[in-house]
């Protein structure tokens, strides 16, 4: 499949408005709720958020040639303002990178060692849209996770963007 800049740009910017529907969503949660174990592959939209914010961090490291040998400490994600306030710099660097991409950048291999301590390499353009995908994944398990919890979840699919982008 052929991906291009704006494509990549455009994923990204989706990405972006999803997550902050969902972090909008999820900030009727009292703290107790947002921390409450209730399932999932992190147990709680905290540990969802965290997941999901580190992983992003992640990715923009492997992208710049370096390899974390593990997520970043979540502490500090107690909260949805601390998840909003860390995805500020995350969602700030996604934009710089989306703006600097050219087809040959999006054509190069990058190669990192992941957590297990395997090299792995991808395409630029795989690598991102990996990030993004996973990114959907993710901010489908707070939804659900937000309606065990009794609340209403964010409708966050890629149309619903298309039709916020041009109202």
């Amino acid at each position: 499949m052929r991906r291009t800049p704006e494509d990549i740009a455009e994923l990204f910017d989706y990405g972006r408005w999803a997550t902050g529907k969902t972090l909008d969503a999820s900030a009727v949660l009292s703290p107790e709720e947002f921390a409450r174990p209730v399932g999932g592959s992190f147990g709680s939209v905290q540990g969802t958020f965290t997941h999901l914010w580190g992983a992003d961090w992640v990715w923009l490291e492997r992208l710049e040639g370096r390899s974390p040998a593990s997520l970043p400490p979540g502490t500090a994600l107690t909260s949805v303002d601390a998840v909003r306030e860390r995805y500020r710099e995350i969602h700030a660097a996604q934009r710089k990178l989306a703006e600097a991409l050219t087809p040959a950048r999006l054509a190069e291999k990058m190669t990192y060692v992941n957590f297990a301590g395997q090299p792995c390499a991808y395409s630029v353009a795989d690598a991102l849209v990996h990030v993004v995908n996973h990114g959907t994944y993710h901010r489908g398990q707070v939804a659900t996770l937000l309606r065990q919890l009794g609340k209403t979840p964010a409708s966050t699919d890629y149309l619903r963007y298309i039709d916020a982008r041009g109202a």
